[in-house]
């Protein structure tokens, strides 16, 4: 086959239910994996991103990684060969995904494989591939302990964000003291285990942000003690209330 018949982009797509764990595997190829319906979580070394609809994250080629499934998932990838004229250079992590890329994903697997073999096809990469360099990141990442405790206790935040449980006692159940897991956070990953903790939660509100449930709900999933808690929180993290991220998002997906 020449060059010019040679796939430049594929896709695939799947529904899955919720848990299931795709473990840690890469590609040749770089890929945007985006979730459709439902939230991703991706880890890939020491990080992990937690990714609901509207965001998606880049791995590139070589690249390994896991995904796991929360909720029920209805994953859309799009795969881009490596050679030297389709390089994108963006770091893997999460990223903002615009309505027309999102509809460039969907049309894309629909197709399956795109060739470069007729002009339609060739302007049609080159425009996903344009759409995709201008990608803007999204602060969605986690950082994750290399400390088998940790890791623990950093899954077990990860899948239960909201719980009631104190952290002395889930690091107990991970099989080490609340003194030990702050050393431990503070040594790997440079913050203390409750500004990590916070961080989880904050993913997490966006996650929940981004189904239907009303700010209260999502305040009180999180583990906050009132509404203005969570809004005070949020505001100090990602700079907007709430409500006016969620504005903002629907403005977005229109």
């Amino acid at each position: 086959m020449s060059i010019s018949r040679q796939s430049q982009v594929r896709s695939f797509s799947a529904r899955f239910s919720p848990g299931h764990a795709i473990e840690m595997h890469s590609h040749s190829w770089s890929q945007l994996v985006f979730a459709r319906e439902g939230v991703i979580a991706v880890e890939s070394g020491n990080l992990c991103w937690v990714v609901p609809t509207n965001r998606a994250i880049w791995v590139p080629a070589g690249q390994s990684h896991s995904i796991k499934m929360h909720g029920k998932v209805f994953l859309q990838t799009v795969y881009f060969d490596s050679r030297p004229e389709n390089k994108i250079d963006l770091q893997c992590a999460a990223y903002e995904v615009t309505a027309l890329l999102r509809e460039l994903i969907a049309f894309i697997c629909s197709k399956g494989i795109i060739n470069s073999d007729t002009d339609e096809h060739c302007n049609l990469i080159a425009f996903l591939t344009f759409q995709v360099r201008k990608l803007t990141p999204f602060p969605l990442m986690v950082p994750m302990p290399s400390d088998q405790r940790g890791k623990r206790l950093a899954s077990r935040l990860i899948d239960t964000p909201g719980t009631d449980q104190s952290l002395a006692d889930l690091c107990e159940e991970c099989g080490t003291s609340l003194r030990t897991m702050q050393r431990v956070f503070s040594r790997e990953i440079g913050m203390p285990l409750s500004r990590w903790r916070n961080q989880v939660v904050m993913v997490h509100a966006i996650q929940l942000l981004a189904s239907d449930r009303t700010i209260t709900q999502c305040s009180l999933e999180l583990g906050f003690e009132s509404v203005s808690a969570f809004i005070f929180s949020f505001r100090k993290y990602f700079g907007v209330s709430p409500g006016q991220y969620r504005s903002s998002e629907d403005i977005n997906s229109i």
